[in-house]
């Protein structure tokens, strides 16, 4: 299997918002309570599963430490967390997307719940783990000029993505993420087929952050199933998701960022993510079999 290497096969040429890439959705959520926990595993083990894209949520606990949160729960260490893509670092010349931001504020009628992240704080432990100044990839003015050669060629290893740019190194990247209650809060077959609506409805020239995972939320269909729960009845249903994307010329042109619950159940969902890198022609032509081979074993 490839997953812990796949990038070594697609071509210097191919844009960053032209590559398929797998994300994992609400990364840091493992080990939370069962409403909260979007993933089984940590970021290293999710890397291993072939996951490049990793959107990390932060907030501050009782203790003035810098942790993981899906909403008012609260996850791992921070640091642990770099600790792990240091790792990453260290052990590949993979091409990471690292998405890390404050937790956004949650309105719940009245009452509004804000999430605390001291920057300065954040830059210290960024700078102790990961090293931006070394490896951070900033030298462009927007995303969609960027190709995988562009960043290898520089020597770097990631983008360090944060709207606001609150973070040493980090880019603005211009970004879409369709949601929208009803879909996303739809039983697995009708989210599966509808969610496809997404690349029709919504167009950019960023990144296109496709989710393929629902959300719980009163008064949907779903209500409030835990996420595991609803993974379960969803994994039947995820090939409609990528079939859907592979036949519709269109879709296969918009396909990006693919990001799931759970991804380190087994390796199908990244295989299935992976493949689209074929029919878009990112592989390069002579690893092709290889390629193939190492994300269906």
């Amino acid at each position: 299997m490839i997953f812990d290497k796949w990038m070594e096969y697609i071509k210097d040429d191919v844009k960053i918002t032209s590559l398929v890439i797998p994300g994992a959705h609400n990364a840091g959520s493992y080990g939370m309570n069962k409403m909260a926990e979007c993933q089984k595993d940590g970021v290293l083990t999710q890397f291993n599963y072939g996951i490049r894209h990793f959107c990390l949520r932060l907030d501050t606990d009782r203790r003035g430490n810098l942790v993981l949160a899906h909403g008012i729960s609260k996850g791992d260490l921070f640091e642990n967390v770099l600790s792990e893509i240091r790792e990453m670092l260290v052990s590949s010349n993979e091409i990471l997307l690292l998405d890390i931001r404050e937790y956004y504020d949650q309105k719940f009628g009245p009452v509004t719940l804000r999430f605390k992240a001291d920057k300065n704080k954040i830059n210290d432990l960024l700078r102790r783990y990961i090293s931006p100044a070394e490896f951070a990839y900033c030298d462009f003015d927007d995303i969609k000029n960027v190709t995988l050669g562009d960043i290898r060629k520089a020597g770097k290893r990631y983008i360090l993505i944060n709207e606001n740019e609150d973070y040493e190194y980090s880019r603005s990247c211009s970004c879409i993420l369709p949601w929208e209650k009803d879909v996303n809060g739809a039983k697995a077959e009708k989210f599966a087929n509808e969610t496809l609506r997404f690349f029709d409805d919504y167009q950019t020239d960023g990144l296109y952050w496709f989710q393929t995972q629902q959300t719980p939320n009163l008064g949907t269909e779903i209500g409030m199933t835990p996420p595991y729960k609803l993974d379960e009845a969803l994994i039947p249903y995820f090939k409609i998701m990528t079939d859907g994307i592979k036949n519709n010329p269109f879709y296969l042109k918009s396909a990006n960022i693919i990001a799931g619950d759970f991804m380190t159940r087994d390796y199908m969902k990244s295989s299935e993510i992976l493949m689209l890198n074929v029919y878009k022609g990112n592989v390069k032509d002579e690893l092709v079999e290889e390629y193939i081979e190492g994300i269906r074993q």
